[in-house]
């Protein structure tokens, strides 16, 4: 796996008002990150004691994904892992390296064998997912930033009354579902990080946001990750389906008709964040718009 174009220094900070973390190398060996709410964030961290602490382990030959719970730090998580760059960077600097695919498809096993745990009941007492309701409070007139109440008055004549309807729709199947399983809640690609000198091997962190929802929720708001991702950076379309492949077929199911809505969901959900806490900028409020439409008009 190369990493050296987009590497970072093992002490360096990044965020935006939603969320900041600092990575810093520890003595005896490894990373810490510490990642908390950023000053615009709308809610905190999901509570600690809710947090899963038996999850599951690689098993023997198998690409090795592995869990990391964060430990409380104030209102933040130090998390204790191997590397010091995530997935998504690697991607956004060296676009669909087949080397990724083995993380990817570790992370859809991860995923499944989550999603089979006993759902503890302080998660199934708790609401909705964290990214969830950030999106149905901006779809119903209530986000806090202004920033966000102006790029949602803009939303109908952008999609369109029918494609606004059928996200709407599938965001309330979500909220409603009776089938729900122990979910992350936002296993985003900027959470899966590489172990530095382990080829087939990663970090997951996990915690902030971790709920009670539907077990495509999560496989959703990755394979979401991975499709604006190819969309954004365009390249090789058979590197970046190689990397989809993966991640389903480490999981085991696929989304069938839910892929559309599910995709478009996550992206609109990048919108919402990106406008809210790091700017307004109506070109990137454009183009992703435009591609949620595209999306939903099928």
């Amino acid at each position: 796996m190369t990493t050296a174009t987009v590497t970072a220094p093992a002490g360096r900070d990044f965020g935006t008002g939603l969320l900041v973390t600092a990575v810093r190398p520890e003595p005896a060996g490894g990373y810490r990150w510490r990642r908390a709410p950023g000053p615009l964030a709308p809610a905190p961290f999901v509570p600690t004691g809710t947090a899963p602490h038996r999850l599951g382990t690689a098993r023997p030959g198998a690409t090795s994904v592995h869990w990391v719970v964060g430990e409380p730090d104030g209102d933040a998580r130090t998390y204790r892992v191997r590397g010091t760059t995530s997935v998504a960077a690697v991607l956004l600097g060296n676009g669909p390296e087949p080397a990724m695919a083995s993380l990817l498809h570790g992370l859809g096993q991860a995923l499944r064998e989550l999603h089979a745990q006993p759902l503890p009941p302080g998660v199934a007492a708790g609401g909705a997912p964290r990214g969830l309701v950030r999106f149905t409070r901006w779809l119903d007139g209530r986000s806090p930033h202004p920033r966000g109440a102006y790029a949602e008055s803009l939303l109908r004549s952008r999609l369109g009354g029918a494609a606004l309807a059928r996200v709407r729709e599938h965001t309330a199947q979500i909220a409603a579902a009776d089938e729900r399983v122990l979910c992350h809640g936002a296993p985003g690609l900027g959470s899966l990080i590489p172990a530095e000198g382990e080829p087939a091997a990663a970090d997951a962190l996990i915690g902030e946001d971790v709920c009670a929802a539907p077990w495509y929720y999560d496989l959703g708001w990755v394979l979401g990750e991975l499709v604006e991702l190819q969309w954004y950076l365009g390249g090789d379309r058979p590197a970046w389906q190689l990397l989809i492949n993966a991640l389903l077929d480490g999981y085991g199911r696929v989304l069938d008709d839910r892929w559309r809505e599910t995709v478009a969901f996550r992206v609109l959900l990048h919108v919402h964040d990106y406008i809210s806490y790091v700017g307004w900028e109506p070109k990137v409020f454009d183009k992703y718009t435009g591609f949620a439409r595209h999306l939903l008009s099928s």
